[in-house]
């Protein structure tokens, strides 16, 4: 997980509500279902003394908030009568997860985030392509049509000169057209600086796009099995297969941090290290590219941090004495990463480090 987003959350003043449910709305009485889930929150909100105003907040999005389609968690942190995130998880927790405390708790929430990035979707024909840019966020950013020549892009059945001129003009026509598109996919690819290209197309546009692409991009693109440019095309389908493409891809990414983490380490390159003591050290010194915890970590072990939520030890000694606190550990290593700039990464998997945790070095 990309925790650079969560920055500003991070530092906003104020005590945090952290809540992570099941909204799932996938059955005849999940209205009350949720109701009851709810009752359930809010106590558990009010026993850690929770202040009225942001529980109340937080009832009104649970409540009359949108609602999923079928099973899925709902990640919720609230501070000073404001929501200040709300997302959908793909897995709803067993039971809830309520906490009131100095800092967000994040752990729930990068273990079941798929982390983000931009790509291009392209639904082609021989004869055009529409094109969609998304943003690092899955925002659509960028909209537009290539509309190439119309004719001739077909071939027809038939012997002679006459024949194979036409069927040559057909192939100048769609490698025309492959090349009108692939030019519009690869700028929009660079503006975005996208790391995945996901094509809807008939097997021979797909092919001839594939070929006019340059080799940078044909080697992020991804063919869908769903959808094309013709009329009938079921939209919603190819809009979720697409989803799908994207997360999965992104879960891959995200698993590559954890192998190059595990490398290093293996290597002893003096760019992986394990343990609270070295990764604290190394989030101080702003060396840190990514932070993995695993579930071994002990949550509740306090953890010292100064005024700068980057700065972070296993005790006090270092640390100025302004602003100085203890703070769990499950929530001082998300945030130091957060206000630092480091990924966060709970690995899916048995992963035995030290202490629980882990970090990949810039340097």
């Amino acid at each position: 997980m990309e925790t650079t987003e969560l920055r500003d959350l991070v530092v906003a003043p104020g005590d945090f509500a952290s809540v992570y449910l099941d909204a799932s709305h996938d059955t005849e009485d999940a209205e009350q279902a949720l109701r009851l889930r709810w009752q359930e929150i809010r106590a558990a909100l009010e026993d850690q003394h929770a202040d009225r105003p942001t529980v109340r907040e937080l009832e009104q999005t649970v409540l009359e908030g949108a609602k999923p389609v079928g099973r899925a968690g709902r990640a919720l942190i609230a501070s000073a009568g404001r929501v200040l995130l709300d997302t959908w998880l793909p897995v709803p927790p067993a039971t809830p997860v309520v906490r009131w405390s100095t800092l967000p708790y994040l752990l729930p929430l990068a273990a079941q985030h798929v982390p983000p990035l931009p790509y291009v979707v392209v639904i082609t024909d021989r004869l055009g392509a529409d094109l969609r840019g998304y943003g690092p966020h899955g925002e659509l950013t960028a909209r537009t049509t290539v509309d190439g020549v119309d004719h001739p892009v077909h071939k027809v059945a038939g012997t002679g000169w006459t024949h194979l001129k036409m069927q040559h003009r057909v192939e100048n026509t769609a490698h025309h057209n492959a090349t009108e598109v692939a030019e519009a996919v690869s700028r929009m690819a660079d503006d975005l600086h996208a790391q995945l290209i996901i094509v809807a197309a008939e097997v021979q546009a797909r092919a001839e796009l594939h070929e006019a692409l340059p080799k940078r991009h044909q080697e992020i693109l991804v063919d869908t099995s769903t959808g094309g440019r013709a009329d009938g095309i079921d939209e919603a389908a190819l809009e979720a297969e697409v989803r799908l493409i994207a997360e999965d891809y992104a879960r891959a990414a995200q698993q590559t941090w954890v192998d190059r983490f595990a490398a290093e380490l293996a290597r002893d390159t003096g760019l992986a290290v394990q343990g609270l003591e070295p990764v604290t050290a190394a989030l101080r010194e702003a060396r840190v590219d990514t932070v993995i915890v695993t579930d071994e970590l002990a949550a509740d072990r306090p953890l010292w941090t100064g005024e700068e939520l980057a700065q972070v030890a296993i005790d006090a000694e270092g640390l100025a004495e302004d602003g100085r606190l203890t703070r769990r550990a499950d929530e001082a290593l998300p945030a130091a990463a957060s206000v630092s700039g480091a990924n966060l990464v709970v690995p899916d998997g048995h992963l035995p480090l030290a202490d629980g945790v882990g970090a990949l070095l810039r340097y």
